[in-house]
């Protein structure tokens, strides 16, 4: 991708390695709470109809919430175990997807999340899911 995205007021753009690099523009912001995600989108992450490719919604859904519980496990290795998405609105791009997720229930093996896609304030994607929590000997 060549095209340089532009990432609002009091975000960063982060690079990243590996699938998430080929989203292209992950961004970050220190909150109170801790780390807030956020991906910037343009029509190379849209599908055929110009829309925005429901994969990205749920690769970076899957990935923002996998940071925030890697942080909140003391950055202990974390993969999904089960994801349980629903798509609630399409998304054209191009677009700010902002993530807001909550830990449910942390144990010592599986973490419980809930998190929230939304663009200008209008949740377009809705998730649920487990995470395995393995933390190095």
């Amino acid at each position: 991708m060549s095209q340089e995205l532009t990432v609002p007021e009091g975000w960063k753009r982060r690079e990243m390695k590996g699938i998430p690099a080929s989203m292209e523009a992950l961004c970050t912001r220190k909150t109170e709470q801790g780390f807030q995600y956020a991906l910037q989108v343009d029509e190379r992450h849209a599908n055929a109809q110009g829309m925005l490719h429901g994969g990205v919604l749920m690769s970076f859904l899957d990935h923002g919430m996998s940071l925030i519980i890697w942080e909140a496990t003391d950055r202990a290795f974390c993969s999904t175990v089960h994801l349980d998405s629903h798509f609630l609105a399409a998304v054209r791009p191009p677009a700010f997807i902002v993530l807001d997720a909550e830990i449910l229930r942390q144990g010592q093996k599986l973490v419980f999340a809930r998190g929230t896609l939304s663009v200008e304030g209008e949740a377009v994607m809705e998730a649920t899911g487990v995470w395995s929590v393995t933390r190095p000997k």
